[in-house]
């Protein structure tokens, strides 16, 4: 078993960040999630989406009341106890859904086109049903009100033919780019969630990567404990890890004494020592907003280096 001082320092460092970023990213989807940031953001992205352009249109925020409105759509959203009169409930009068499958948005937008189409062709009402079932899927398109995303389905359209599946495959490829791209909105949001949650911890529980290097490099029962902690996590998967009961196990230098002083728990009473203090803390708040998992398989592969063998399979 390999006996490197610096890459079991470099383990130990591993490990603390990993048990401090299941807190901050704990915290952070809390927080998405008493927000409803998932849903209020998919909320944008469907008016902007059914838009086509820049902006959002008047035009994209007709039809997507009609979009939410739809059985297809209804059946995802969960309604608070005061419904709209209609008995139809939308992400502003209920929780929305956090996402729409691609196949359920391209038949709910191609069904409102056929019954646009159908109220054209001013059929009567009881053959309305089947006038939307014997519409072409070019007369469906044709139907959406919004003009931009007509434009955009019959360039779909132009380039994949007639067939229906081979529509609604692309149809359904184009709407999962769009959602990409609110995943991006989402992971930048959390970001900066996770940086301000990062600074509020390591500050908090002085967290100070310098002062935790040093201890480990210099003490070697406090390095061996860490290093057992982190092989058992490693081995046992990241479920396993009780938070509460690591952080207060690791004998290392966290938490304040409230006086001045050099010791890596006192608050620095010289310019030198301020000025390390603050980039040890600064440098364990940017690792924190990697997040769990980032460092979850940086450990695991410094756990092989060392010679621990492969972890157990995910579950």
């Amino acid at each position: 078993m390999s006996n490197f001082t610096a890459l079991e320092v470099v383990i130990g460092l591993a490990f603390v960040y990993f048990v401090l970023s299941l807190i901050c990213s704990a915290v952070a989807e809390t927080i998405s999630s008493l927000q409803r940031t998932r849903a209020k953001m998919l909320v944008g992205a469907i008016e902007n989406l059914l838009s086509s352009s820049a902006s959002v249109t008047d035009e994209g925020k007709a039809l997507a009341q009609q979009f939410w409105a739809h059985p297809l759509v209804q059946s995802l959203v969960k309604p608070r106890s005061g419904a709209s009169p209609d008995g139809t409930a939308t992400p502003a009068g209920g929780k929305g859904p956090a996402y729409i499958p691609a196949r359920t948005f391209v038949a709910a937008l191609i069904d409102l086109g056929a019954r646009n189409t159908a109220k054209v062709k001013a059929a009567p009402a009881e053959h309305v049903n089947k006038v939307i079932v014997e519409t072409k899927l070019l007369d469906a398109i044709e139907g959406i009100p919004s003009a931009p995303l007509r434009q955009a389905l019959l360039a779909i359209y132009r380039d994949v033919g007639e067939e229906a599946g081979a529509f609604g495959a692309a149809a359904e490829k184009w709407y999962d780019d769009s959602m990409d791209r609110v995943s991006g909105w989402y992971k930048r949001h959390i970001q900066a969630i996770l940086w301000v949650i990062a600074v509020f911890v390591v500050v908090f529980l002085n967290v100070d990567t310098l002062q935790l290097a040093t201890t480990l490099w210099k003490d070697p029962t406090t390095r061996a404990a860490v290093i057992a902690r982190a092989d058992a996590a490693v081995k046992q998967g990241p479920g396993s890890v009780n938070v509460s009961n690591t952080v207060r196990s690791l004998e290392l230098p966290l938490g304040w004494k409230l006086h001045f002083g050099k010791g890596p728990q006192e608050i620095p009473n010289h310019t030198l020592g301020v000025l390390a203090k603050l980039i040890g803390l600064l440098l364990t708040a940017a690792a924190l907003t990697l997040g769990a998992p980032f460092w979850f398989d940086l450990l695991s592969k410094f756990m092989r280096v060392r010679g621990t063998g492969p972890p157990p399979a995910p579950a």
